[in-house]
């Protein structure tokens, strides 16, 4: 028997229908009076309601399938599956676009079942995007129907309960409405995609999508036996350092604290203020504690002692101790969760845990490893952001010497320093990487400085830094023009070079109208990358286990590990290509016990 949804209309003028018809499914037989239009449907909406948000140990409840021209099916999972599974397979075993909202939840408990949707349109992705060209701010289903179809979505059901073996009417209805009110959107958002010049990135940030579902699902192996080594290491290294503060400040007075525990009473590491008048009585005469402030001062053993300590500090709070508390206890690996569009410039972030920001120490990288009979898969962009800065700036010398296989690091070094490339040292080298990557950013002479010594170890005089900030910019004549263009005449909306927008404020600085294009272009290349690898691996044994924004991990089997390597290099270089038509683009793949093994 069919149902029907009265659709809710924000405005007497809404003209996007007035109505969803949805058939609950119980067997597969009640399915064959649509299947033959659901299998010749060149677009298919998909939603799924669950038991819970984790695939490995909730349930899916109800998988809705919408297609045109019938109503919306609502298979009831407690009575479908699992006998209905190859029915439900063979239903969505097809060339059609696959439409979801917030794709990869979905994908990961469809995954669960073994059932694989691709391709993928997913109006959540769409609606960020379409964000600068006037869409929501928010990107839920609720705010994007409203803002496109002008409906007011009821979302009250959507915290359940949805365990229950018998669900009431307005939870049938509610779920319809999901699958449903896709078709709709997708009606409206594809065009505009296309309008706005989006329908490019559009198609990467799909394809990614369910890259990224596979690498949440997955998840990646952590040797918890080393892990715990480590953190005891780490422990000894804190409390060395924190002797060695006390020779500075004294041993603290304690007392104990209402739960049994104990506090220092005078000395506290953790306070700026405290540590900022500790550093002053001993002659640094800085007016804050942070990083970029006591660079210059960072022979000075009360310093060292303090790096060290805040080192320790944030290795212990921020890694070691919590993330074991993060390993699922169904697969015994840990599951990070990736925001596809993490920042503005569509670069991807992490959490839970943040495995973007693991230290890049050996002994760290050292810990995630691949499990017997199996090996890792390692593979970066060789200096992605100057190559794309090459391309967007035009800059010929930068996109000769790309052409040729030379290493840009080693190049800057020799205009600098006025030597020939064959006898540049390691401490040139290095010195030429903070002036790289500063400077295609717009650095000045004094943050020049500041960010070698910061971020690279580098020691150079303001003098210095002037130096080779001038040389930089009479040898790159493309970037100097490239930026002189920005400071005369800043945009105020920017692209990558895959068609995503961004918007810029008025009083936005040199380095973020510089910045965003570059990182963002660099974001796309490793989405297209992951996209295509994806489709690749599907149905293999080979699995996509980190993503670390110019860096791809993968796990696969020992006997298939040769193949692999060439896989991951060929599938990240080709979508490089396609992006950087002009600057080729290395990646550098090895096969290895570990992550540390890059």
């Amino acid at each position: 028997m069919e149902n029907k949804i009265t659709l809710p209309q924000a405005t007497p003028t809404d003209n996007t229908g007035s109505s969803i018809d949805y058939l609950v499914i119980s067997s597969p037989s009640d399915t064959l009076p649509y299947q033959k239009a659901i299998k010749e449907a060149p677009l298919l909406a998909i939603d799924t309601e669950t038991t819970g948000l984790d695939p490995h140990r909730d349930r899916l409840r109800l998988i809705q399938i919408s297609a045109p021209g019938i109503p919306v099916l609502v298979f009831d999972c407690a009575v479908f599956l699992p006998d209905g599974i190859s029915c439900l397979r063979e239903l969505l075993d097809t060339p059609s676009e696959k439409l979801f909202h917030n794709a990869k939840f979905d994908l990961q408990f469809l995954m669960g079942i073994g059932i694989e949707c691709f391709p993928v349109f997913d109006t959540m992705l769409a609606a960020q995007l379409l964000r600068p060209c006037g869409g929501p701010l928010r990107a839920g289903l609720a705010a994007v129907a409203d803002h496109y179809l002008g409906i007011r979505m009821d979302k009250t059901e959507q915290t359940g309960p949805w365990d229950s073996t018998s669900l009431t009417g307005s939870q049938l209805a509610y779920a319809a409405l999901d699958a449903g009110i896709l078709l709709k959107l997708y009606g409206v958002m594809k065009p505009l995609l296309a309008h706005h010049g989006l329908d490019r990135i559009a198609s990467i940030e799909f394809a990614c999508a369910s890259a990224i579902a596979h690498t949440e699902y997955d998840g990646i192996n952590l040797d918890l036996e080393q892990w715990d080594s480590l953190r005891k290491k780490t422990e000894k290294q804190y409390n060395d350092a924190l002797e060695t503060l006390y020779t500075y400040s004294g041993t603290p007075t304690y007392q104990l604290t209402l739960w049994g525990g104990e506090e220092a009473l005078d000395v506290n590491f953790e306070s700026n203020p405290y540590v900022l008048k500790l550093l002053n009585r001993y002659g640094i005469p800085v007016n804050s504690t942070s990083r970029r402030s006591l660079a210059p001062y960072h022979n000075q053993p009360l310093v060292q002692a303090l790096t060290e300590y805040r080192r320790h500090s944030k290795s212990l709070s921020s890694f070691l101790h919590p993330i074991p508390a993060q390993i699922h206890p169904v697969t015994g690996r840990l599951h990070p969760k990736y925001m596809q569009i993490g920042a503005w410039s569509g670069r991807m972030s992490c959490y839970n845990p943040n495995i973007q920001q693991i230290p890049r120490e050996a002994d760290f990288r050292g810990c995630f490893t691949a499990p017997h009979g199996r090996k890792l898969v390692l593979a970066d962009y060789s200096q992605i952001e100057l190559r794309v800065a090459a391309q967007i700036s035009g800059d010929s010398r930068m996109k000769s010497a790309c052409q040729k296989g030379e290493d840009l690091h080693a190049l800057t070094a020799s205009l600098i320093s006025n030597v020939p490339i064959s006898q540049v040292t390691k401490a040139q080298r290095q010195a030429a990487k903070a002036v790289n990557f500063g400077l295609i950013f717009g650095m000045g002479a004094e943050g020049l400085r500041q960010y070698s010594s910061q971020s690279y170890g580098v020691d150079m005089t303001l003098e210095e830094a002037e130096q080779f900030r001038s040389a930089f910019f009479q040898n790159y004549h493309g970037i100097n023009w490239w930026h002189h263009d920005l400071r005369e005449s800043p945009p105020l909306e920017g692209r990558t070079l895959t068609g995503r927008k961004f918007l810029f404020s008025p009083n936005t600085g040199l380095a973020d109208l510089a910045n965003t294009p570059v990182q963002g272009t660099a974001a796309d290349i490793l989405k297209s990358a992951l996209g295509l690898l994806a489709s690749r691996i599907r149905e293999s044994d080979k699995k996509i286990v980190g993503i670390v924004h110019d860096e791809i991990l993968m796990e696969v089997p020992e006997e298939e590990v040769d193949d692999a390597v060439v896989l991951l290099k060929n599938t990240m270089e080709e979508a490089a290509r396609a992006i950087l038509p002009d600057v080729p683009c290395e990646a550098d793949a090895k096969a290895a016990d570990s992550w540390a093994g890059k």
